[in-house]
């Protein structure tokens, strides 16, 4: 690099374009991360981190830290919140499969050793199985669920996005949230998972975002607390 090319190592904004390219190699060489010149009408030429590399540190692996996760800004729901929908699924897939086991099974529960005259065991196999497979599809309902809802942690805002096609989408400023709450059942206690809640102050108390089958619930409180308190002393200066 020239001597004579001034450079602003705070701003990274450099004269020349050759040298923004050095430094770009440079950075590459000691961090792995690719770099970018991009152009700046007021001071040259600037370095800038490409957009990719930030995406993917966005979406790799949870890095875990005492079991919470770190550094994850989306989430989705957890699989472990669909339960319900598991056994809804596998009991319509054993309806459908195997109807007359299941009536043989009622007749059984009921003490009834003779098939009446009335009854018809084609009709009532086919109804059963009619009845699994409506069953699975109502238990294929959370794939719908899994994909159509997410949860930013943004650095300065929270933000709920709920639909596929159509979308509805809710943003809260860490300065406007009132209050920041959990609910969790026995079940979703022992599963590790629960309900987040967050209240903006401009609602009187109604619950802007609800969040469910979150995971590490807890620690998604107490990480946007702390968000929130970072955003209020930043207010301060």
């Amino acid at each position: 690099m020239s001597a004579k090319s001034p450079i602003n190592l705070q701003l990274k904004s450099f004269a020349r374009f050759d040298e923004a390219m050095a430094m770009c190699d440079l950075l590459h060489n000691e961090t792995g991360a690719e770099y970018t010149v991009i152009s700046d009408d007021h001071l040259g030429f600037t370095i800038k981190r490409n957009q990719e590399n930030k995406v993917n540190e966005h979406e790799k692996s949870v890095v875990m830290d005492n079991g919470n996760p770190l550094e994850k800004r989306s989430y989705r729901q957890s699989f472990r919140g669909f339960l319900e929908h598991f056994s809804e699924l596998t009991l319509g897939i054993f309806l459908a499969a195997s109807p007359y086991t299941v009536i043989a099974w009622i007749f059984s529960v009921l003490n009834i050793q003779v098939m009446p005259e009335w009854f018809n065991l084609h009709a009532s196999g086919e109804l059963v199985s009619m009845v699994g497979y409506i069953l699975m599809l109502y238990g294929l309902r959370f794939i719908y669920s899994y994909f159509a809802r997410k949860l930013f942690i943004e650095d300065e805002f929270v933000l709920s996005k709920k639909g596929i096609i159509a979308q509805d989408h809710i943003q809260i400023r860490y300065v406007d949230i009132k209050t920041v709450g959990i609910r969790q059942t026995i079940i979703e206690r022992l599963l590790g998972i629960g309900t987040l809640h967050l209240a903006s102050a401009g609602t009187n108390g109604e619950v802007d975002i609800i969040f469910d089958n979150l995971i590490s619930p807890a620690y998604m409180r107490n990480r946007v607390q702390k968000l929130i308190e970072k955003t209020q002393s930043n207010s301060r200066r």
